[in-house]
């Protein structure tokens, strides 16, 4: 569990990806919200935990960890790093966007993460398959897997600094859920300026904080090789 301090960061930071939380602002507006958002936080919650456990499988059976291969710990390191700053130019790219525009909708024909997003305001089933597609593993939270592989831990410890940082991914909409369930009036007060602010910062926030993981990886992983 030591990897925490270094893993955990980073979940939280993966937290952080606008598209994903634009949706779940969507689904708020739906006519059965506590019903959406849970079938979203089922789907999200699936791949999250399933996508951190096969990810720390990998790592640990192939030997791509500090304690067994420096070079191929650092080379993951490195991957990951080059995919981070991949997605922080992206993400910095799409902060110019009209904040009017939809979620994920370019050009003059509406996307298909647009399209779900449509039909998961009125479908359980769609919510759920769009937790899914929003929550696929990101650089992020793959780079905080690989940390704690890296750790050295036991196994036992390991599944569950990954649970802990799997709940870390998650924890807006783990919060909205819990707030539907003991507040639900205070979910929709708050609606309005949420989407406000996360239209305006969501993508910038998240852009720096890919690019810093992404320089960080960068770092370790050539620190690693040398």
């Amino acid at each position: 569990m030591r990897a925490l301090s270094e893993a955990l960061p980073l979940a939280l930071s993966a937290a952080i990806y606008p598209p994903a939380l634009l949706v779940l602002l969507l689904l708020l507006t739906g006519d059965h919200p506590r019903r959406l958002v849970l079938a979203y936080f089922t789907g999200a919650a699936l791949m999250v935990l399933c996508a951190g456990l096969v990810a720390l499988t990998v790592l640990t059976e192939s030997g791509a960890t500090s304690q067994d291969s420096k070079p191929a710990s650092g080379g993951v390191q490195i991957a990951v790093g080059i995919a981070l700053l991949g997605l922080a130019a992206w993400l910095w790219r799409r902060r110019a966007r009209d904040p009017g525009k939809p979620v994920s909708d370019e050009g003059p024909e509406p996307s298909r993460i647009s399209l779900w997003s449509q039909r998961a305001t009125t479908s359980q089933k769609w919510s759920f398959v769009l937790g899914l597609a929003m929550f696929l593993p990101s650089p992020l939270y793959l780079l905080a897997v690989q940390q704690i592989a890296d750790s050295g831990s036991p196994a036992s410890s390991n599944v569950l600094a990954v649970l802990i940082c799997a709940m870390a991914v998650l924890i807006f909409v783990e919060s909205t859920v819990l707030a539907l369930f003991i507040r639900p009036g205070s979910v929709a007060a708050a609606l309005a300026g949420t989407q406000s602010w996360l239209t305006r910062n969501g993508w910038t926030l998240g852009a720096i904080a890919a690019f810093a993981a992404g320089v960080y990886a960068l770092s370790q992983g050539v620190d690693a090789l040398t």
